[in-house]
């Protein structure tokens, strides 16, 4: 029998392969952080030896889930100025009080509350575009999970930078800081198109395909957005 180093047996395995396989009473058996092999409890059991054995009965065994769109220390604003129009909430409530309140420290916080949260959930992998982004990704490193993660660029001062050349800068610097990382895949972050201008949309797209990196950017809440920006 081939040992491996965990056996996930007895739960409802779903693979999400192209056959799309599932099996009501399966395992997963792990060797160095790698999935060997996956099938019925029987047949793995029948296979594969290992130290650590966690019964997964009456529970699912499946791929992480994927949070697409983030602003992970947002949780800390949780429930602020609920119901309101978009262009009312973001004006009016959030960006003043994210100029006021966020800070490095509280990204990072917010950061390991919305992790907690994901991992409960099932989610191993989030996308983010937020302030101090460098600090959320150490955050994401250190509690291990995996994300893509923008550093946001506005056409009017942003928490952690006084112009969009700044929060260009910022940006550079941590794709430079974090390209390759095995968890973290930097991102370029232009806010919205309400929230930019061509100029500075066409400086975020040169510095994406500079560093062949993805670039992040809010669409569809452009056709609730009746009113202009705040600095406009």
């Amino acid at each position: 029998m081939q040992r491996v180093d965990t056996i996930f047996s007895g739960g409802f395995v779903l693979t999400m392969n192209d056959r799309f396989d599932a099996y009501l009473y399966g395992s997963v058996a792990v060797k160095d952080g790698k999935i060997i092999a996956v099938g019925s409890a029987v047949d793995i059991a029948e296979q594969y030896t290992a130290k650590t054995v966690i019964d997964c009965t009456g529970q699912y065994i499946m791929p992480g889930l994927i949070n697409t769109h983030t602003h992970v220390p947002m949780t800390l604003l949780r429930a602020m100025s609920d119901d309101q129009r978009l262009d009312v909430w973001l004006n009016g409530y959030i960006m003043p009080t994210e100029r006021e309140f966020v800070s490095a420290e509280f990204c990072r916080v917010g950061t390991k509350l919305a992790c907690a949260e994901m991992i409960r959930g099932g989610v191993t992998t989030f996308t983010d575009m937020y302030y101090f982004e460098d600090d959320i990704a150490t955050a994401t490193a250190e509690v291990g999970m995996r994300a893509v993660l923008g550093e946001t660029v506005l056409k009017f001062p942003a928490p952690d930078a006084d112009s969009y050349e700044e929060s260009l800068a910022l940006a550079r610097t941590m794709i430079e800081k974090w390209r390759g990382h095995p968890l973290i895949t930097p991102a370029v972050a232009p806010h919205a198109p309400y929230s930019n201008t061509e100029e500075t949309l066409r400086k975020c797209t040169e510095l994406a395909l500079e560093f062949n990196v993805p670039l992040i950017i809010h669409i569809a809440d452009c056709l609730l957005y009746t009113s202009p920006s705040p600095r406009d």
